[in-house]
């Protein structure tokens, strides 16, 4: 079952849509409740799960005498030299600390943690196996490297470190039907006041969309969130994924929300940190991402090296430089004209296809990818 409610504002929107989905949740039933928190910077419209809607969401189970609540997220992925984000950061950045005094009966679950147990080939925190009610809270986004960030995308917020990193490496649609599999959640619920087009599910715009979409069939949410969002849910790899491991048919979306429909604007995939700089992140994960954006900072913190540095300045600031990351689509060529070099292991392949500088590591190291790139300007010739 799905179903779509208007927004006028998130307590009443949130409690006429959980109303219709969960009409005979028991009073003594345990929820799990997981967010879609994955910023390390101050969120941008779109990005996060807001406290609005957490609130909101609280509201309407402790007033059904819900008692036993987990907010639950595993940490970001994090490279090994830069600060780490954790769950409490997570909270804090999402501006939702007075939730656990406005709500004391709230506990808090840092995923990453939790004891582990095998399920359908992925390491999963047995906490999720507890609780008589998942649920799932989404933005609705599309995402670099998989078109979209909806209700399958944001069960990865579940998994640790280990198990996010292999997604990565190993392929993220074909995986990513897999967890949806294995991993559904009882109910999805989709904060979609706001979605987030073009180069999600960081740094893409705001797009105004005026509703709440949630539903128990984490298959028929996502084809209807793609359909929504003016895409062909048959060319999102994950979901089609989802439904060949699943034996099932796409579902249509109703007819009837045709008038919420519309076309976000697609990733082009390439991102620009600076105005000569340009990332190309394929499916990487936010270890490279991290790595990539932070080479302004790293080239402020540096006081040593002198003309080392400043040929990253300049190229980072004038001249331009590429860095590929993740695996990169077919076709996909470096300019000739412009300092390349790749990071991570997942651009390994591309790196050698093209006699690229490789900066390898999963995940990759921050401090090794300056040096890369003062090496791939020498090479071009324009190391002054």
């Amino acid at each position: 079952m799905i179903a779509l409610e208007p927004f006028v504002d998130p307590d009443r929107s949130l409690a006429a849509l959980l109303d219709r989905l969960l009409p005979e949740l028991a009073p003594g039933a345990s929820v799990l409740i997981k967010p879609d928190w994955n910023t390390r910077h101050s969120p941008k419209p779109a990005e996060i799960t807001t406290r609005g809607f957490l609130r909101a969401l609280l509201s309407w189970l402790q007033a059904r005498g819900i008692r036993s609540v987990c907010l639950a997220h595993s940490s970001l992925l994090t490279p090994p030299d830069v600060p780490y984000t954790s769950f409490m950061n997570l909270l804090e950045l999402a501006d939702c600390m007075e939730l656990l005094e406005d709500f004391p009966h709230l506990r808090l679950v840092d995923l990453e943690v939790e004891p582990m147990k095998l399920r359908g080939g992925f390491l999963v925190p047995q906490a999720l196996f507890e609780q008589d009610l998942v649920i799932n809270c989404v933005r609705l986004k599309t995402h670099s490297g998989t078109q979209i960030a909806v209700g399958t995308k944001g069960l990865m917020g579940l998994l640790p470190d280990s198990e996010a990193l292999r997604m990565h490496r190993d392929g993220l649609g074909p995986l990513l039907g897999q967890l949806g599999a294995c991993l559904a959640p009882d109910l999805t619920l989709v904060e979609a006041d706001i979605g987030m087009e073009g180069e999600g599910p960081h740094h893409g715009d705001a797009v105004s969309c005026g509703y709440y979409l949630g539903g128990s069939d984490l298959l028929e949410l996502d084809a209807t969130a793609a359909w929504l969002m003016g895409m062909e849910p048959a060319h999102v790899e994950h979901i089609a994924a989802l439904a060949l491991v699943l034996e099932r048919k796409l579902p249509k979306a109703p007819s009837h929300w045709g008038e919420h429909r519309r076309n976000f604007a697609q990733p082009t995939g390439m991102l620009q940190p600076t105005r000569a700089a340009r990332v190309f992140p394929g499916d990487s994960c936010s270890t490279c991402h991290v790595a990539a954006e932070s080479l302004l900072d790293f080239v402020k913190e540096q006081p040593t090296e002198v003309r080392a540095i400043a040929r990253l300045a300049k190229a980072l600031l004038v001249d331009g430089v590429d860095l590929y990351m993740g695996h990169q689509p077919a076709g996909a060529r470096p300019d000739p004209k412009r300092p390349c070099v790749a990071l991570g292991d997942c651009a390994q392949d591309f790196a050698k296809t093209h006699a690229l500088p490789h900066v390898g590591g999963c995940p990759v190291r921050r401090d090794q990818v300056q040096p890369a790139l003062v090496r791939a300007m020498s090479k071009s010739g324009r190391e002054s």
